[in-house]
């Protein structure tokens, strides 16, 4: 099982591990790309912080922090991914509480879409930093000119997709798969190869991404065969009769809340290969779960009831 989450725009600051610039990018197909995103978004954050707050859509209250952040995501510590990102999704999710099993199956299976990064797997090491897919960024592509990052990335991802769903992610201290890097002090490291990886159609892609992300990139061929797009919706009364709607509060806690009980069936034991599998398991986490589509683009509604006397649509 492979599942694709939405980022967060908060993030948890600080970091022990070691900087970009110290540990590379990887030496995946991601790599350069990531190199020149990051790099890119420092040197426009630095030189032009105004342009830059209303090309990255920084919120008024943090722009500040948000630019020094950005200005220094090549030198700043990092965290894994899965502990840098926040927010109601991740909070249901709960990662710091997960038994060591359930957090070696996310390490493994999880994989979050991200303005800077493309699509970080829950493991490798990420720094403070606010980049969104709808960002404007210039001197990509050798353009002087802005790119939107959905635009940089959407191509690039369609062409490795495969190949990142199907290989072992970078471990969190970013020594495994790291590309050779130089280091302030002209040091150089590499790290051993990935392991060969396995056949794309040898997992379930549990796709959770939101609308904003869901394109970045489309998935198609063989990947869409084996996708689950799952939408999440939340019954309220209105009038008299229960209608069903996208809640965006709602909507992150229930995919949070199905992400953990796929990683703890999965811990458990009990892989996670099919349809029936994950309606199983989100009915096992109180998710009501329906299926639809077609058998050869299969999708999935969860369905929380609003709960007034919480304010949420997680029933109980």
């Amino acid at each position: 099982m492979r599942i694709l989450l939405p980022p967060s725009e908060a993030k948890t600051e600080g970091g022990d591990g070691p900087s970009l610039r110290v540990a590379g990018f990887g030496d995946g197909p991601l790599a350069a790309a990531r190199a020149e995103v990051t790099q890119a978004v420092a040197a426009f954050c630095r030189d032009d912080p105004a342009a830059a707050i209303v090309a990255l859509r920084l919120p008024a209250s943090r722009a500040e922090a948000d630019l020094a952040a950005n200005a220094a995501i090549v030198d700043a510590p990092t965290r894994p991914a899965l502990d840098r990102f926040v927010g109601v999704l991740y909070e249901a999710l709960a990662p710091a509480t997960l038994p060591p099993a359930a957090r070696a199956a996310a390490d493994r299976a999880l994989f979050v879409s991200n303005g800077a990064f493309g699509l970080i797997g829950a493991a490798e090491p990420v720094p403070d930093h606010r980049v969104g897919m709808a960002a404007a960024i210039p001197g990509l592509d050798g353009r002087a000119a802005p790119t939107v990052l959905a635009t940089f990335w959407r191509a690039r991802l369609a062409l490795v997709l495969p190949d990142l769903l199907v290989s072992a992610p970078a471990a969190a201290d970013g020594r495994a798969g790291a590309d050779e890097v130089t280091a302030g002090n002209g040091s150089a490291t590499r790290a051993a190869p990935p392991p060969a990886p396995a056949a794309v159609g040898e997992h379930l892609v549990v796709d959770l991404r939101s609308s904003d992300y869901a394109t970045v990139p489309r998935l198609s061929g063989p990947i869409r065969t084996n996708a689950l797009p799952v939408r999440a919706l939340t019954e309220k009364l209105v009038d008299g009769r229960w209608v069903r709607r996208s809640l965006s509060y709602q909507a992150k806690q229930a995919k949070g809340l199905l992400t953990r009980a796929l990683l703890l069936a999965e811990a458990a034991g009990r892989p996670v290969k099919t349809v029936d599998d994950v309606v199983e398991v989100a009915e096992s986490a109180g998710l009501a779960a329906e299926p639809r589509g077609t058998a050869t683009a299969p999708a999935l509604d969860i369905i929380t009831r609003w709960n007034p006397a919480v304010g949420t649509g997680i029933s109980g």
